[in-house]
């Protein structure tokens, strides 16, 4: 059988966010070790972002987001996948391969986008002020 290559993955663990604060070295070493475990070798790994969940996961409503850079045989990854999904320490988790991308360009700080507030009126709209409401309209002819 032709020797296969390892290749440059990306691992995105949602882990419980009461574990990763209480302790942030065990969260870390907890992606580490599922990674090891399959014959990875991890390049990097750290936390990237905690936040509220859009939905509750095994009833968490927060999550931590741990960021790993690993390479593996491309055979391996099934084996990740399957340790991921029974660690009942990890919620979620995404494994992307990332062959031809620098590893500076995804582990940037994660910071979320400023929320825009705006006063909204009846129907969703913008709400205008009155004197653009009573304000004439020009009429050209």
């Amino acid at each position: 059988m032709a020797d296969v290559k390892e290749r440059l993955y990306e691992g995105l663990f949602l882990v419980e966010s009461n574990f990763a604060n209480k302790d942030e070295a065990g969260a870390i070493a907890l992606a580490k070790g599922v990674l090891e475990k399959h014959g990875a070798n991890v390049v990097r790994c750290e936390k990237w972002a905690e936040q509220k969940l859009a939905y509750e996961i095994r009833k968490n409503k927060r999550g931590a987001y741990i960021l790993a850079a690993f390479t593996v045989d491309p055979l391996k990854v099934s084996e990740i996948e399957l340790e991921c999904r029974l660690t009942e320490r990890i919620l979620r988790y995404l494994l992307v391969n990332r062959a031809n991308v620098p590893i500076e360009k995804w582990f940037k700080k994660y910071e979320p986008a400023p929320r825009v507030e705006r006063k909204e009126g009846m129907g969703g709209e913008p709400r205008r002020d009155r004197a653009e409401e009573a304000a004439p309209v020009a009429v050209r002819e």
